[in-house]
Formats: structure tokens, C-alpha cells, sequence
């Protein structure tokens, strides 16, 4: 009996069963295979025996017990047991083979099966065959070896139908015995065509076409036994076949002895097919069955090779190959997003429409939660690659419909590497220098194709240990505030500030954040540095009343989308000002417009929430978005508008620049808001302003962003318009 797993577990089914087990148990093999090993087992079985004969088995061990079989009619049948473990073919799903002896009566002798047309043979030799470590042809080569070691006379062969074909033609043969391929190839074409092979038959040689038949002849041959090995009693998985040199039949314990052969073979073949499949999966993915990372990187290894040898051998044909990376932008929020079924199903049509531009040659994978490679031999310059990457690119565009019924368009990054013959890069490398054109492309705004280059290396480089210094930055107090002042413009006099970080690099002096927010953005850090931000700018603030006389000006801290999608922001705010006791009508926070839509809508409840704590909220960068209007009909909750610098910068120059900030001040007048206007450099700027009907204004024609005793100092003048601007 052959079990899948250990006879103890539930999980168990029986594989095999020789006709010698069902027939004392009193049951028919097909009855049997399939069921559980309990199936065969007393009821009165102790679970304690059956549990310390799976730890055995377990370990490598045979464990041999005595126990009892139940039997159709009910009654125990005392037996002795042997059970051990059969080594899988690759590391594949395991199986356990139990024996049985009936106790009271002697073991059968093993002998020749020719000594005694009715002797039975030890079926522990074959058993003992399938055990054999090694492939599935070293397997079926053994079961053929015991076979023949049996027989008083007679040769062995093996054949195959590796992909378990039943109408196939031919068969693979595993073991000749001797005779020529081109022989026994033909024999068992013209057994398929006779449909011979439903159940055991002895062909006599003589019967043959007359060229076989001489061939067998002269081997000394004069008859074929052959028992088929078939699956569910009708799928023929191969053949075993018997040439012997006298008898034309073989006795009835011989053809006992070749049908648990076959038995056995079949065995053998499901194990190593179930092995194959689990193989396949463990270097497919499951998601979208392509190649995994694993199985990418070999196929990448190949491509390398081959690319060397050619031009070692000078080969004028030399391949040049170019490894593409695919990586969807924001996944991880949109799966957030819109659940994970939704994500699946991006992933699986992503797969399918980039599949569907590869030209011949080119292999793709799925080598991270958002990423696909794809490898191209054969690409002959940058610019086929280019072109090859766009097209990838563009058809991550297209709209994907949801089962809610939305249809988001997602966008990718896409790095290119250029992998030269006489590079020495090995896989890892290639990968490496793909991900680092991939964060090139994140760093330039995304949904775009970037080309590795040694120079992007070294910027990324150095990018990455400007990272690493800015998570010390916080604990090594290296960030401080600066304030930059907010005046009416009708009588200059400053009204509130803008809280602005910078950080003070040792060794490298104090850095603008534009030389690293955003790398705080990709990586995450601008959750802590805006925690740091609110507490600090809180505990300045709550000076600011003491200090200063004609009231408090409200102190704006700028939040990023990230920040008003994490949880921590509303605790850390309410903290904060508890902490700090200070009051929320002093307190603002801005929001830049060119923040996506469904960034906004998720952060939407933490807005809510801060405008009723009675902090004032201000819409950044007015004017650079893509959905403007639309933006100011969601952010509801906002109390002021502030018109990006692009535009005041053209203020009275240009045109359409003028004409977008007297309709930015009307807009904002119609729905209630007030309006700062950023950036303002000159006198003339400002005069427009006032006579557009602008409420406030910040810049460096007013002040450039200071200190907090400077910003104390700026507060006590009447004006900070220089001159008589008006």
C-alpha cells in the first residue's frame, strides 16, 4: 500500500494498493485507491501507534509494528506492519509505503517465479524499486532491474509516455534491454495501431512484420509479453515489456508479478508529474503565470552567456540585449485604495497587455509586487530599446475597468539597462541598474522611460546617502524653522508667517528643502519630519503672545499628502496643541493643489477634522494643478486660497498670467475665500496685486524667510512694503 502523506494523517490517500491487500482485506483495489488509510486499518487502532510510526516515518525511520486490518466483514486481521518513507524525485510531495504480513502464517519464500508455475513472489523486491532515489527513468530503470532479477529468463524493457497521452503514437523508451531503439519504436507503433494495449498480451514473435520478426528471431526471442501501464483502467501511461526466449505465455504469478510493475510505474509518473507542476509553480507566478524573479534571473544569466561567447568567438552578430523594468506607479496606494481584488486584477491584465507588444525573443516576468522585466536580445542601440520601453510604457495607460465600475488609469516607470558583451555584469547587477533608472524616472515625475547611465548611478548614489543623513537629521537636531511673513497688502503690515524647515547638513551647510523633501516624500521619512515640524512650530508659537502686542498672527505649516493620509497626523496635532496650550485659531495648514484628486479624497476626513479643531486651512500652489476647479469644490472646508508664483512672476508682463490672477481673486472672492499671493519680487507685482483686489501677499520683495526673533522683530512694524509702493 502506498499512501501520499503519512498513513496518520487526515490529510492521506492511498495511491496503491496491491491486489494481495484488497484480497484479504476482502475489498477490489479500485474500491480502495483514493481512500484514506483508515480505509484498511482496525477501528480499534490506537491513534498514539499511528502518531509514533508518523514521527518515525518522519525522520527517515522504518517502523515496524504489529496492528490489525479491518476487513470487509467487520472482523480484525492481525498483521505485522512495515511502513517507511519513499524519497521524492524533487523534493516534491512525499510518500509512505506500508507492508504487511498476516500474523499465524509464514511469510511467502522469495524465489524464482519460474521454480513454481504457483509460487507467489515477495513483492517487497518491487516495492524496494520505487524507493530508489533518483529520477523518474532511474526509478522505472530499477523496478525493470528487480523485475528481470526475478525471472528465470527474459528481457525487460521500459517504455514511457511522458506527456501522459493516451492517443500518442509512440513512446519514450527508458530502458532497451539491448535491443535497438529503432526495433522496439517500431514494435510499439504497430502495437498502438492494433489497440493492443487495454490489457496484459503475449505476442508471439512470429506474428510480427516479417523484418521485426527476423530481428526478435536472431535476439533469440520468441515471444513479447506486454502488460500496459494504464491510469483509471483506460489512460495508457507506457508499457512494461517482457521478451523471452522460450515460453509464449507467462505463468500467472509472472503476470502478477509485471501488472504490480506497472502499477507501480504509474506511481512513479504521478509523483514526478505533481512534482513537475509544483516546480513549474514554484518558479511561475501564481497571479499571472509568468516567470517569477528566480526564473527571470536564470533566463537573464543564459542571455549574458550567450552574449559573451559571441564575443569571444568574435562573432560580427554579437547579441546586444536590453533588460526592461516595468514598475506600476503608486500600486501600493491604489491597491489601499480600492482593495486587493482590485489590485489582482490590474496586475493580471498589466501582464496580459504587456505580453501582448513583446516581439519574438523576448521573455517577461513578474519580479516584485508592481514590477515586470521584460529582457530583449537582439535590441541593436539605445534607441530601439527607447522605443521598445515607450511601448510597454504606453500600454500601462489604457483605463483598466473595476467592479465598482470605475475605470483608473495608472501610469508607469520604466528603466532601461543596455547590457554590452564585454560587460561584466552578472544578473543582480543588471536588475540593480534597472531598479536605479526606475527611481531616475519616480524622480522626475514618473510615468516616463529612464535610460541607466554610470552619471545616474552616481547621482543616485549620492541621493541615497543623503537619505540615510536625513533620518539621522532629527535626532541629531540638525532641522530648524524658518519663518517667512504673510502682509495685507493694503497697509503692509505682516498678518502671519509660513513655517518653513531647513536643515543644517554638517559639513555641507544649511540645505533648501528642495534638495530634500522629496526624497523625504519617497521614502517615507516626511511622516516623522512633519511630526517634528508641528511640534516644534506649536512650541514657538506658543510664545508668540507674550511676546508680541496687537494680537497673534496665524503660523501656516504645510502638510504633504502623505502626511494627511497617515494616522498620526490628528493625533500628533491635538497633542501638540494640548501640550502647548495653543489656541487653534492661530494655527494653519496648507495643502498643495497639485495634490492628485484621490489623494485628496483619501485625507479628506483628516481636513474635516482639523478646520473643526478651528485651524485655518490653506490651498497651496493655486493654479498648477490639473483638476483646479474641481479641487476647490472638494477642499470645501478651505479658508484661504494662495495663487502659485509662476503666474504672480508674470503679473503685469504677461497676459494670460494676469488674466489667471484677476480670476483667481474673483473665484476666490464668490466662494467666501481670502487670497495670498506667493512669490512677489517687485513693486510692480504688488501694485497689481492691490488693484486686482488681492487680500494678502508673502515674498522676498517683503521678507525673505527668517528667524523666529526676526520674525518677532518684523511684527512690531507698521509696513513691510519698502518705499511708497502706492
Amino acid at each position: 500500500m502506498v499512501s501520499a502523506v503519512h498513513p496518520g494523517s487526515d490529510s492521506a490517500h492511498l495511491v496503491y494498493v496491491s491486489e494481495g491487500l484488497a484480497e484479504i482485506v476482502g475489498s477490489s483495489v479500485s474500491e480502495l485507491l483514493g481512500q484514506q488509510p483508515n480505509a484498511v486499518f482496525s477501528q480499534s487502532t490506537p491513534t498514539k501507534q499511528l502518531d509514533a510510526v508518523a514521527d518515525l516515518v518522519g525522520q527517515g525511520k522504518q517502523a515496524a509494528v504489529q496492528m490489525a486490518l479491518q476487513t470487509s466483514s467487520g472482523t480484525d486481521l492481525p498483521v505485522h506492519a512495515t511502513f517507511l518513507a519513499i524519497p521524492s524525485l524533487s523534493d516534491g510531495w512525499p510518500l509512505y509505503l506500508s507492508l504487511f504480513r498476516v500474523l499465524g502464517k509464514p511469510p511467502a519464500p522469495q524465489t524464482s517465479v519460474m521454480a513454481d508455475p504457483m509460487v507467489t513472489f515477495d513483492q517487497t523486491e518491487i516495492f524496494d524499486a520505487l524507493a530508489h532515489p533518483g529520477s523518474l527513468d532511474d526509478v522505472v530503470i530499477h523496478l525493470a532491474e528487480r523485475t528481470e532479477s526475478l525471472l528465470d529468463a527474459g528481457r525487460v524493457v521500459m517504455a514511457l509516455a511522458y506527456a501522459h497521452q493516451a492517443t500518442s503514437a509512440r513512446f519514450d523508451l527508458v530502458r532497451t534491454a539491448g535491443f535497438k531503439p529503432d526495433l522496439l519504436a517500431d514494435f510499439f507503433q504497430t502495437v498502438r495501431a492494433d489497440q493492443r494495449l487495454d490489457e496484459p498480451t503475449a505476442i508471439p514473435v512470429a506474428s510480427l512484420p516479417l523484418e521485426a520478426a527476423i530481428e526478435f528471431q536472431n535476439a533469440g526471442i520468441q515471444s513479447l509479453w506486454l502488460t500496459p501501464m494504464l491510469r483509471n483502467d483506460t489512460d495508457v501511461l507506457g508499457a512494461v515489456l517482457v521478451a523471452h526466449p522460450e515460453r509464449e505465455t507467462p505463468t500467472e504469478s509472472e503476470q502478477q508479478l509485471f501488472n504490480a510493475v506497472a502499477r507501480l510505474a504509474v506511481v512513479a509518473m504521478d509523483r514526478s508529474r505533481r512534482e513537475a507542476d509544483l516546480a513549474l509553480r514554484a518558479l511561475h507566478d501564481p497571479l499571472t503565470g509568468l516567470p517569477n524573479r528566480d526564473l527571470m534571473t536564470d533566463r537573464l544569466d543564459q542571455l549574458i552567456d550567450i552574449a559573451k561567447r559571441n564575443a569571444d568567438g568574435k562573432n560580427d552578430d554579437a547579441t546586444v540585449l536590453s533588460v526592461v523594468l516595468v514598475d506600476i506607479d503608486r500600486f501600493k496606494a491604489f491597491n489601499d485604495r480600492h482593495g486587493s481584488e482590485a489590485g489582482d486584477l490590474v496586475l493580471a491584465q498589466t501582464a496580459q497587455r504587456l505580453r501582448s507588444v513583446l516581439r519574438i525573443g523576448d521573455t517577461i516576468g513578474r519580479i516584485g509586487p508592481d514590477q515586470f522585466l521584460v529582457v530583449c536580445p537582439g535590441r541593436r542601440d539605445e534607441a530601439d530599446a527607447f522605443a521598445s520601453a515607450e511601448e510597454l510604457r504606453r500600454v500601462v495607460l489604457a483605463p483598466i475597468d473595476l467592479a465598482d465600475g470605475s475605470s483608473p488609469e495608472l501610469t508607469a516607470s520604466v528603466g532601461v539597462v543596455m547590457v554590452q558583451p564585454d560587460d561584466e555584469l552578472t544578473p543582480a547587477d543588471v536588475m540593480s541598474n534597472a531598479e536605479s533608472a526606475v527611481e531616475a524616472a519616480h524622480d522626475a515625475g514618473r510615468d516616463m522611460v529612464s535610460v541607466f547611465d554610470p552619471e545616474l548611478r552616481r547621482q543616485l548614489a549620492a541621493r541615497h546617502e543623503l537619505e540615510a543623513a536625513l533620518k539621522d537629521a532629527i535626532a541629531d537636531d540638525e532641522l530648524f524653522l524658518l519663518y517667512q511673513p504673510i502682509i495685507d497688502v493694503a497697509s503692509g503690515a505682516m498678518t502671519g508667517a509660513e513655517a518653513l524647515v531647513r536643515w543644517d547638513r554638517p559639513g555641507h551647510g544649511v540645505l533648501p528643502p528642495a534638495l530634500f523633501i522629496d526624497i523625504a516624500e519617497d521614502s517615507g521619512l516626511i511622516i516623522d519630519i512633519g511630526e517634528w515640524v508641528i511640534r516644534e512650530a506649536f512650541r514657538q508659537i506658543a510664545d508668540w503672545p507674550e511676546r508680541l502686542a496687537g494680537g497673534s498672527p496665524i503660523v501656516s505649516v504645510n502638510l504633504s499628502a502623505r502626511q494627511l493620509s497617515h494616522p498620526s497626523l490628528l493625533p500628533t496635532v491635538t497633542e501638540a496643541m494640548e501640550f502647548y496650550g495653543v489656541d487653534p485659531a492661530s494655527i494653519g495648514f496648507e495643502v498643495t493643489e497639485s495634490m492628485k484628486v484621490e489623494d485628496l479624497e483619501r485625507a479628506s476626513a483628516s481636513l474635516v477634522e482639523l478646520a473643526a479643531l478651528g485651524c485655518h486651512l490653506s490651498i497651496d500652489d493655486f493654479g498648477i494643478g490639473y483638476a483646479t476647479l474641481d479641487y476647490l469644490r472638494r477642499f470645501h472646508m478651505a479658508h484661504t486660497l494662495k495663487i502659485d508664483r509662476s503666474f504672480v512672476d508674470g503679473l503685469g508682463e504677461n497676459r494670460e498670467d494676469t488674466a489667471i490672477v484677476s480670476a483667481s481673486i474673483t473665484l476666490a472672492e464668490s466662494l467666501g475665500l481670502t487670497v495670498v499671493a506667493e512669490g512677489v519680487e517687485t513693486v510692480e507685482q504688488l501694485e497689481y496685486l492691490h488693484q486686482l483686489g488681492a487680500d494678502y501677499a508673502q515674498g522676498y520683495l517683503l521678507s525673505k524667510p527668517v528667524e523666529l526673533d526676526d520674525a518677532h522683530l518684523l511684527w512690531h512694524r507698521a509696513t513691510l512694503i519698502p518705499g511708497n509702493a502706492f
